[in-house]
């Protein structure tokens, strides 16, 4: 059995590895010259290190990793208001996306699928095919749009529901500091901080490297500046010798994206990842449900023996994982709402999130969730 991908970027490349270790052969195209990633940071949660360790690239991704103690929750005036605890059974690990993405590629490779760059997708079929920028056209049992949140393969094939940008974006950067430069404190962990409707997220990603993540409103003009304006040394004082460390042309912006769909697929043809539900990062499981849904439609794909079954194990996949994916979606857009609060009530529902179980679960409810690795589903005419 043959798939065409879309997009070589997390999702593309996981489901990548994971169909190719069960088998199949496949072959992902990416857009740009070369495989690359902006510079910044990621979360992985229990459930994305569980994905990596399947498909065989959790040691190559693993490799300069920095594993905090958890996330800090603090106010505006720098109070703790949740410490940097994780819950019971939870695991978390923050790397450089370009760590990951190394892994990632490593593992596609070692599995057999072929990677083709300077590839542009421009439309899709529901018989599978891809159709490139140039006019050539490829065609598999299974096409996968692993596209992004303007994924052309989605457009083609009819999918889209909703397509919001949200009210909030992020400045993302990485710094140059090591725990040793850090206030005692805040040394072994990452930390979140509230500051009326803007953010800083501090996040180690090595012993030499901090990921920086600053969040407010698309229309707060002055901190969305690339140029890193004082009005975030003021926000945020005690961390001014981290933002003083940003390197000039070094800040990309970008507006958070909400994306559902009609369905996930149409025929013999897919989305994936962002192009199938983005959602804002704010629960760090944007990577990890597209690594998670790309390992689950590997195992709904490992019984299809006939392509014309494969429609049947699309729906079937579907039917598995968009419940949990739009429940950690919508929670993240929730999350997201605390920064429309006034810093004087913020900390009670802050503290009240990680205090209350039935909060904490759905807030939880990605990383803590068990990756499909098989199932004992079978198309109809096997049964």
């Amino acid at each position: 059995m043959q798939a065409i991908i879309s997009g070589g970027g997390i999702g593309g490349l996981a489901a990548a590895a994971a169909l190719a270790r069960r088998g199949w052969d496949v072959t992902v195209y990416e857009s740009r010259p070369e495989l690359r990633v902006s510079g910044s940071g990621i979360y992985l949660w229990s459930n994305g290190l569980a994905v990596l360790s399947e498909i065989g690239a959790y040691e190559r991704a693993m490799r300069n990793a920095f594993l905090p103690e958890g996330i800090e929750q603090r106010d505006h005036a720098g109070q703790v208001l949740v410490p940097a605890l994780l819950p019971p059974g939870l695991r978390v690990v923050a790397i450089a996306r370009s760590e990951l993405h190394a892994g990632l590629e490593a593992a596609a490779r070692a599995a057999g699928a072929r990677i083709v760059t300077g590839a542009e997708v421009v439309d899709a079929g529901t018989d599978g095919t891809l159709t490139f920028a140039n006019g050539d056209r490829a065609k598999a049992d299974l096409a996968i749009g692993c596209d992004g949140v303007w994924s052309p393969v989605r457009r083609a094939l009819g999918l889209e529901q909703v397509h919001q940008r949200a009210e909030e974006g992020a400045l993302r950067t990485i710094v140059q500091a090591t725990q040793e430069e850090l206030p005692a404190a805040a040394r072994g962990k990452c930390i979140e901080i509230w500051n009326g409707t803007r953010r800083m997220l501090i996040t180690p990603i090595n012993a030499r490297e901090i990921y920086l993540a600053l969040t407010c409103r698309e229309d707060d003009d002055s901190a969305r500046d690339t140029r890193v304006l004082p009005c975030w040394r003021e926000a945020f004082p005690e961390w001014a010798f981290l933002l003083d460390r940003i390197a000039h042309g070094s800040v990309l912006w970008n507006v958070y994206t909400v994306v559902r769909c009609k369905r996930w697929s149409a025929g013999h043809a897919c989305v994936l990842g962002d192009a199938a539900h983005a959602q804002p990062p704010n629960l760090g499981q944007g990577g990890g449900m597209a690594m998670q849904n790309g390992l689950a439609l590997a195992a709904y794909m490992e019984r299809v023996r006939d392509r014309r079954d494969i429609p049947e194990a699309l729906g079937a996949w579907e039917a598995a994982t968009r419940p949990l994916t739009e429940e950690c979606q919508r929670w993240s857009c929730l999350w997201g709402e605390l920064a429309n609060i006034p810093d004087e009530v913020r900390p009670r529902i802050v503290r009240g999130v990680f205090s209350e179980p039935w909060v904490l679960s759905k807030v939880t409810v990605a990383s803590a969730s068990a990756p499909i690795r098989a199932t004992d589903w079978r198309p109809a005419a096997a049964r």
